[in-house]
């Protein structure tokens, strides 16, 4: 890589380089983490380029005898809603942005979504929008590097500064195209909503609807499937483990439908760990006991496709997308996919009212979707009651 970089490792030379960049029209940012063996991810490395400056922070170094994280000053250069941050496909970055700032950064140009706005392909990867765009093959020997490693190597180094280098260069084009065609402000209100998402907190009591297979249920065990399903992420947050290292999807839904009432039949339960059993194995049967004590929910959960009249809905849904997706010019899929749909009529037909009040919309009611969508899915909706 031709660009030189500069490693940022206290506290210093971090706040120089933020009233630096202070001067810079946009930031092109990414983030390297590690998530692994953990709930939370791991933050390694923050990646910026500010004009002609790259810099490499070390959130590691910087964190060292403090209390805090160490960022501050980039996080309130982040939240400057006067400062674009140019970021690729950021779903995760996203994440652990919000994590660690408290809040979400105010302006952001994801340029996956501009791309794929722009007719430039769905779910474009960087590697290729860089070769698409740039004509540059990028080196991707790094990708499943260990970002907490201590000391970081050369190549990890230059293989993270290549991750914003190049966006740097490829945002003024897409920006520009975005403008000509008249789609910048949906590129932005997408980006805007994509990390939103990622911001978004389903209050625990409510995350067995969006369960998979939680259809399988009857409502006695849909009960205790919702009170295993808040313990297990309570768990999982306060012991920092994958929700998976506490009880696999499968596993805790068998438990649901098998509901033991001993250690010894928490045992008997495939696949389910023997140190789950042995450390929380409590825990476990006393939210079994929450759910048979509150008795079953007056809800029934049914497969989205067996929900009634779902085809002929999910065909008018599809319809309306095309159309909105006619109008502003954009592929149909990015309107409407058929997971979003499937979610929105998951969400008009067996989401409880009590529970809508409480939870985040579905993408088709929400940000420029919901102004385009809502109403007539609405009123599909009635109309077919």
């Amino acid at each position: 890589m031709s660009q030189s970089y500069q490693l940022i490792t206290d506290s210093a030379a971090l706040l120089a380089f933020c009233q630096q960049a202070q001067q810079a029209q946009f930031l092109a940012v990414d983030t390297e983490f590690v998530r692994t063996r953990t709930y939370y991810a791991k933050l390694g490395l923050v990646q910026v380029q500010a004009d002609e400056v790259i810099a490499l922070i070390d959130p590691i170094a910087l964190q060292a005898n403090r209390t805090d994280d160490g960022l501050t000053p980039l996080w309130d250069l982040f939240a400057d809603p006067q400062k674009t941050l140019v970021i690729h496909a950021g779903g995760e970055d996203y994440e652990i942005l919000n994590l660690h700032m408290g809040t979400l950064p105010n302006a952001i140009f994801d340029t996956q979504i501009a791309s794929a706005m722009l007719g430039e392909g769905d779910a474009l990867g960087y590697a290729a929008m860089i070769e698409q765009r740039l004509g540059v093959e990028l080196d991707k020997s790094q990708s499943r590097t260990d970002w907490m490693q201590r000391p970081l190597a050369p190549e990890q180094l230059d293989y993270a500064a290549a991750d914003v280098l190049y966006l740097s260069q490829v945002y003024p084009q897409l920006l520009k195209q975005a403008e000509e065609q008249g789609k910048l402000d949906l590129i932005l209100q997408e980006s805007a909503w994509q990390a939103e998402k990622r911001a978004q907190q389903i209050p625990d009591t409510w995350l067995f609807l969006h369960f998979g297979n939680a259809w399988q249920c009857n409502p006695e065990q849909l009960s205790v499937l919702r009170e295993l399903v808040a313990w297990r992420v309570e768990r999982a947050r306060n012991a920092d483990l994958p929700l998976g290292f506490i009880a696999k999807d499968h596993v805790l839904l068998d438990i649901a439908r098998r509901m033991p009432s001993s250690k010894s039949q928490l045992h008997g339960i495939k696949e389910l760990s023997s140190v789950t059993v042995r450390y929380a194995g409590e825990q476990m049967l006393e939210a079994i006991r929450r759910g048979q004590d509150n008795g079953p929910l007056e809800l029934k959960l049914q497969r989205i496709n067996d929900i009634r009249g779902y085809k002929v809905l999910f065909n008018k849904i599809k319809a309306l997308a095309q159309d909105v997706a006619n109008e502003l010019a954009i592929p149909a899929a990015l309107v409407a996919s058929r997971r979003q749909i499937n979610d929105v009529l998951h969400w008009c037909v067996q989401i409880p009212s009590q529970a809508q009040h409480e939870l985040p919309l579905p993408d088709l009611f929400a940000s420029w979707r919901g102004a385009k969508l809502r109403a007539s899915i609405e009123a599909l909706i009635n109309e077919s009651d």
